[in-house]
């Protein structure tokens, strides 16, 4: 039998002692650095969320302030709204939540189409918007989204804006439909 020299054994074993550290070091490394990517990006997607969700808040106050203190409501205004309605419209799609983006899209449509979420007064000539509770309800499910991480249900007014706005969309595509059939 024949024996190792013992100076040849302790290099083998510190050769081996220094690829297992190695190895080790590289592996802490590889995983300390993914963790940090992983990271990262969990806090730049936290940002955009919140850069989102500011913008949305922003283009809804902004909306609330042109109703509340337009005297007139000319080509000009509608303008300005629908620079808000860009914005709400905007940020919805940046939000990861897909009940909000769903309700801040009915909100943006309603702002839109804001003459056709209430009813027709005959005798005063007037429509009777209901974008006040349709802006309420969209700023409290903004906060309760942001305090509570969900969705209210809607509310009354939003509800009835919406059967109001529906119905009106419902009727322009009948009406578009029987233009292309009497165009055939």
């Amino acid at each position: 039998m024949t024996r190792m020299d013992p100076n040849v054994v302790s290099g083998l074993i510190g050769f081996g002692g220094a690829v297992v550290g190695g190895a080790a070091a590289i592996w802490g490394t590889t995983l300390t650095q993914k963790h940090a990517t992983k990271m990262a990006k969990d806090t730049r997607e936290a940002d955009r969320q919140d850069a989102a969700f500011d913008m949305a808040v922003q283009a809804v106050f902004s909306a609330q302030d042109l109703f509340r203190g337009a005297s007139s409501r000319d080509a000009a205004w509608d303008r300005k709204l629908i620079v808000e309605v860009d914005r709400l419209n905007l940020a919805r799609l940046s939000l990861l939540n897909a009940e909000l983006r769903v309700r801040l899209e009915e909100v943006a449509l309603m702002l839109r189409y804001w003459k056709h979420t209430g009813s027709f007064d005959a005798e005063y000539g007037e429509t009777h918007s209901a974008i006040s509770g349709v802006i309420d309800h969209a700023l409290a499910a903004l906060g309760e989204y942001r305090r509570e991480g969900k969705v209210p249900a809607r509310s009354k007014d939003y509800i009835e804006a919406k059967g109001w706005l529906d119905q009106f969309i419902e009727d322009m595509e009948d009406h578009e439909r029987h233009e292309r059939e009497n165009q055939l």
